[in-house]
């Protein structure tokens, strides 16, 4: 789930609009005081509207001050390109527990930063105490009401927090388990004003895509070419529960994922379950090298003009599917666990 809002999807404020007001005016800057666990050297950048600050790191700490209208999406980074770490800026003292590592990339070596805990974040406590029911309910068999319940209370007290906007664009695109009535329900008591554009037009896409594929809608049939260059169609009509996984070599999340998705094909040992992986890489050689090195054996098809992933309304990868015998959609962007089960019951 964190991945995906994560996403996609992640970071976090208000109890009403009078409550923001007083706030605005007695808390009216920000201060983030943040400390770093691994001895680094050089700058640290943190990036929220339309400004990019950055300060030199001293003795593993670093301090940054100014001033939001309300809250908004922000990260910290370790170098201009990086990876970054989101949070949500808000006008009070924050207090950031951070750490960072490397990742390896063609132009070379970069470092990536995490943030571990914030404290003095109201933005933080909602976000955790989502996350921490989500975890505790995501496997109740009446998660979706449940769900629905928490985002209309999210969204009642919390309608100009762009957590509130985030969530719900998850909720209709990258894991969605509620209808299209309920999240327009939610939609409407959101103030879209204050809310990130980038997450009010996935909450568009996603909206768009239930009409076409949300649960309980029949998938794609189509044909693309595998590894030696041979058209496979793909009709859903041979018996078996299908999980279709979107990916591509250069996905840091997808490379994660493969060998996850092998361990669950040897331990399940079901002939009724099946994987079918698209890459939407460009580069074939890539590609065939990813597959050899992540030992996929299931069928694997390229994607490479993202016909497949357009016609589908995708954003991003990786993007999964778990399809019944009949190619009729059962769950979007599950866990390995929600897999396992839905594997279990054929």
């Amino acid at each position: 789930m964190k991945k995906i809002f994560a996403i996609i999807f992640a970071g976090m404020l208000c109890a009403c609009n009078q409550n923001t007001k007083k706030e605005e005016v007695t808390n009216n800057q920000f201060e983030i005081t943040g400390t770093l666990a691994t001895p680094f050297e050089g700058y640290i950048y943190l990036t929220y509207a339309d400004t990019v600050d950055s300060v030199l790191v001293k003795e593993n700490t670093f301090h940054f001050t100014g001033k939001v209208p309300y809250t908004k999406d922000g990260h910290l980074s370790l170098k201009s390109g990086s990876e970054q770490a989101f949070f949500y800026v808000e006008n009070s003292h924050l207090t950031l527990t951070t750490d960072y590592d490397h990742k390896d990339y063609k132009e070379g070596s970069y470092p990536f930063i995490t943030i571990t805990n914030i404290e003095g974040s109201k933005s933080y406590t909602i976000e955790q105490d989502f996350y921490a029911f989500y975890k505790k309910h995501e496997s109740n068999q009446n998660f979706p009401d449940l769900l629905y319940k928490k985002l209309d209370t999210l969204t009642t007290t919390h309608p100009t927090h762009p957590f509130s906007g985030a969530i719900l664009a998850s909720c209709s695109f990258l894991n969605p388990v509620l209808t299209k009535q309920q999240l327009l329900k939610l939609y409407a008591k959101l103030d879209t004003t204050k809310q990130s554009n980038n997450d009010l037009y996935v909450f568009k896409r996603g909206i768009a895509n239930l009409d076409k594929f949300s649960r309980g809608k029949s998938f794609l049939e189509f044909a693309l070419p595998n590894t030696q260059n041979d058209t496979i169609a793909i009709t859903y009509n041979h018996g078996k529960i299908t999980l279709v996984d979107f990916w591509a070599s250069y996905c840091v999340p997808c490379r994660k994922a493969n060998p996850k998705y092998v361990a669950l094909k040897e331990r399940v040992q079901n002939p009724n379950f099946d994987i079918v992986s698209i890459s939407i890489d460009e580069d074939t050689k890539l590609w065939k090298e990813a597959i050899k090195k992540d030992k996929l054996t299931w069928t694997n098809l390229l994607d490479s003009q993202k016909t497949i992933y357009n016609q589908l309304g995708a954003i991003g990868i990786p993007y999964t599917y778990v399809l019944d015998e009949n190619g009729t959609i059962l769950s979007i962007n599950p866990s390995i666990d929600e897999i396992e089960k839905l594997v279990s019951t054929f």
